[in-house]
This record gives structure tokens, sequence and C-alpha cells, in this order.
């Protein structure tokens, strides 16, 4: 099994998920809740847009470790498998960023799900050309992204609906930052892989905690936790 933190309305709750039933975890977190006379429950079965947000590589296992990855890439197919299992008239979207690390792994586990499950699987860059400066091949590298961008079922251009000039450095930032938001403005869920010893809340210096920030207060936020 594997155990995730979802926030709730300032309250964190463990969730302990066995044999990837991951909404039998949820009903028994509705029960929970009801037991603690929670009147406003977050109904899991109905979220039907999901996106990711998560560490690069560096911060990861490096760009070689393809055997960790697979292992990364198999608990998020296993995570997502729960939601596939719930019928719902309204089809599964996952969102994620494009970007190398978490972004790519993400993506790859939705993929691997559409050999059983209808789902749509998109992907929201931050402008045209993010991959510039990646190795060709390897892990994430340029081959893969146009793999990926290939076998993607929408490709959204953060940089084109919200008019951004990426023509400097600083613009291609702020494109990134605006790509979460999006990103979470689409969704009814984020999953963030961040280190629980850390404080999202306060930390300047990781994309992925300043998209929890936005995040929070807007949709419910999953941490899984696993040790990176």
């Amino acid at each position: 099994g594997m155990r995730f933190c979802v926030l709730l309305s300032r309250q964190e709750i463990v969730l302990d998920i066995f044999d990837n039933a991951f909404f039998d975890g949820f009903q028994r977190l509705r029960r929970l809740l009801k037991q603690k006379g929670r009147k406003k429950m977050t109904d899991f079965s109905t979220m039907r847009t999901i996106c990711f947000t998560g560490p690069r590589p560096n911060k990861l296992y490096g760009y070689k470790n393809k055997e960790k990855y697979q292992k990364l890439v198999d608990c998020i197919h296993d995570f997502l498998r729960g939601f596939c299992k719930i019928e719902s008239d309204e089809i599964l979207t996952i969102i994620t960023g494009g970007a190398q690390g978490i972004d790519q792994l993400a993506f790859w586990a939705a993929n691997s799900l559409k050999k059983e499950y209808s789902l749509k699987n998109e992907v929201y860059i931050p402008f045209v050309g993010q991959e510039e400066l990646w190795n060709e091949t390897g892990l994430f590298g340029k081959k893969e992204y146009r793999k990926m961008k290939s076998m993607s079922d929408r490709i959204v251009d953060v940089s084109k609906i919200r008019t951004l000039d990426v023509s400097t450095n600083d613009g291609k930032i702020k494109a990134l930052l605006e790509r979460n938001k999006e990103m979470v403005d689409n969704s009814q869920m984020i999953v963030g892989l961040y280190p629980l010893n850390k404080d999202f809340t306060k930390d300047r210096n990781s994309g992925t905690a300043s998209c929890l920030r936005y995040a929070k207060g807007k949709i419910p936020i999953c941490l899984p936790l696993i040790r990176l």
C-alpha cells in the first residue's frame, strides 16, 4: 500500500491506501470525517481533472537512474488507477507541465493506463522551446519530450493564452509560474511531490512550493508520503 496526506481546508489527514483501491481509501476517509462531525466534505469521486507538480531530476534521482524512476511511475500509475475505476460520466483528465522530472513521469504513468481505461492526458507547456537546453537523448531528453508531445491528447501553450513575452530570461521564468497557475485553474485537485519535512508555504526557492501555495485554498492538495 501507499500513503497520502490530503490537505483539506487547514486539516491534514493521513490516508492509507491498500491494494491500490484508492477509492476505498477515500470512502474510509469520508467515514472518518463523518465521525468527527464535519459537515462539509470533499467528494473525491467527483475529482475528474487532476494536475501534478514536483521537482526536476536534480532533486530526484538525476538523469540516469531509470530503475528508480520506473518505481515512481508505477506509484503514480497505481494512484491514478483508483480514479480510473470510479464510475463517472466525465472522463478523467490528467494535466502535467511537460518539464523534466515529475511532470514527465506523471505523463507516462497516465499514458500507461490508456490500455485499460479511457482518459485524457494533457500537457501545459510554459512556452514553445522549453526543452532548448536539454540533452538530445537519454532520460528527460528532447527526443522523449517530442514523443510525449506527440502522444498527448492536447497541448496548451500558456505563453499564448496568457499573452506572455518570453523573449527574455525573466519572461521565461514568469511563464513557468504562469503555467503552474493555468494548470491549477483548470484542475479539481493537485498532487504535489514535495519533501514532507519542509513547509511549502514558506519555501521561496521551489517552483513546486510556489505551485502548491497558489493551489492552497482553491483545490485539495494531495502530498504522497513517499521518500524521494
